[in-house]
């Protein structure tokens, strides 16, 4: 991530101004859903990529998987320390960018991402689906949640179908649909698309 991204970042949870655009003060409802469907393992690892303040990574942790938290952001990383402590739970929270993930290989069951993959420009999407690919164990889960072609505009890169099959392709991951839901942060909705993917069992 460029130097100048990492700033931007890190001075919106300085100043606070997250809580204007996509805090929440409870996890999001899809991502309960798919924790009381046993999408993850109870007893595996999960990782919360962008994780922000770390609303998400708290809840999976409560959930009594082992969670790391990854953000760019080191005020960030603090106030979800912050929660962490708050909530009497753990999260191994990690400084780190999307394309370079500080986690070994083949070590997650699960990975969150809620509005991480749409802030990815279709020319570095590769080498984001390649640390996803990188981390997840055979068979492990990816739960991907990010804005649709209507909420474009200049800030996002769409979650679409044809995106995601050519960044993540069939010989390595299994799809399911692409879904429309509306992910609630305190200031309003996001138009968005949700879709699972799971990588495929070794041979």
């Amino acid at each position: 991530m460029p130097e100048d991204e990492a700033k931007f970042w890190e001075q919106t949870y300085v100043s606070g101004d997250y809580r204007e655009h996509w805090e929440y003060e409870v996890p999001s409802q899809e991502l309960v859903a798919a924790m009381a469907t046993d999408l993850a393992p109870s007893d595996g690892t999960a990782l919360d990529i962008g994780c922000g303040a770390g609303r998400e990574s708290v809840f999976l942790a409560e959930c009594s998987l082992k969670t790391i938290g990854v953000d760019i952001s080191p005020k960030a990383l603090e106030i979800g320390t912050e929660r962490t402590q708050a909530a009497a739970t753990d999260v191994d929270f990690r400084r780190g960018s999307f394309f370079d993930l500080p986690v070994a290989d083949a070590s997650v069951d699960f990975i969150n991402d809620r509005g991480a993959l749409h802030l990815v420009g279709e020319d570095d999407r590769p080498q984001f689906a390649a640390e996803v690919a990188r981390v997840l164990k055979p068979g492990g889960v990816m739960f991907l949640r990010g804005a649709n072609e209507e909420e474009t505009k200049e800030h996002f890169t769409a979650i679409s179908a044809d995106s995601v099959d050519r960044h993540s392709p069939s010989t390595a991951f299994s799809r399911g649909p692409i879904l429309p839901i509306k992910p609630i942060s305190d200031s309003g909705a996001l138009r968005a698309n949700l879709v699972v993917l799971r990588k495929l069992k070794n041979d």
